[in-house]
């Protein structure tokens, strides 16, 4: 960790930390905002009085928009839409798995966003890419203080619950209906990604994988191939991540991490 400019008020202590260049995540990402902080920052101008007790809104708003604000800019601008696997019109094989199916459609995925890291594992697999951002502790403690005062709000039925239900009616999921600790849920996907330290060891291992491209003109990042430690890094990384977007199943994480 480093330390930045001493202010009046604060010490802008900044922290490392490693973002997935994934579409999946990222949808979770971006999702906490649109659907729960900017709501709920519109929501303090025009019903204060009925937002949970101790939340700042645009506070909360204004520490997402500074972890955002340290990815790269193709994560920052780029806000990808959940993968829907659809069923073929026809089927040529009759008694084809459905398993099978999945998992081609899963395979496309994969390559489609680990196309052009330039990050290549030792099996020859181009990998998902993995970025190493500096963020401000305080953002992350601003964000973490107001996803801890909304799911105590909703799990006791505090004031400002009915407004929670009530953003969540109004910010549907494509595949169904969301609800308010779906909602909250973006939320903490992101904290539980950037709040926890990485490990020296792994960050030794990843960061030299993680430098940007040689020439300032480069369009594509020079090819990287791992190491098998940096590779036992990036599959501790992947499954860490594959643990926090699918928590308590086993299977739909080892499905998202196996696309890394």
């Amino acid at each position: 960790m480093t330390l930045g400019e001493d202010t009046p008020t604060t010490v802008d202590v900044r922290c490392e930390r490693l973002v997935p260049g994934d579409p999946a995540w990222l949808w979770h990402f971006h999702r906490a905002r649109t659907m729960l902080l900017a709501p709920l920052a519109a929501a303090a101008e025009e019903q204060p009085a009925q937002l949970p007790d101790g939340v700042d809104p645009v506070a909360a708003l204004a520490a997402w928009e500074a972890v955002c604000a340290t990815l790269p800019e193709a994560l920052r601008n780029h806000v990808p839409e959940p993968v829907e696997f659809t069923e073929p019109e026809e089927l040529t094989d009759p008694a084809g798995s459905v398993v099978d199916r999945v998992i081609r459609q899963a395979v496309e995925e994969r390559d489609r966003v680990a196309r052009g890291s330039g990050l290549w594992g030792p099996d020859g697999r181009e990998h998902i890419p993995v970025h190493l951002v500096e963020i401000a502790e305080h953002d992350l403690d601003t964000l973490a203080d107001v996803l801890d005062r909304l799911t105590r709000a909703l799990h006791e039925r505090l004031n400002g619950s009915a407004l929670l239900y009530r953003i969540a009616a109004l910010h549907p999921y494509p595949l169904g209906p969301s609800t308010a600790l779906s909602l909250c849920g973006n939320l903490r996907i992101l904290l539980d990604t950037l709040r926890p330290e990485p490990a020296a060891e792994d960050l030794a291992l990843l960061r030299p994988l993680l430098a940007p491209p040689a020439r300032a003109d480069a369009r594509e990042p020079a090819a990287r191939v791992l190491t098998t430690e940096q590779e036992a890094a990036y599959r501790r990384f992947a499954y860490r991540v594959a643990d926090i977007v699918c928590p308590g199943d086993m299977r739909e994480s080892a499905s998202f991490a196996w696309r890394y």
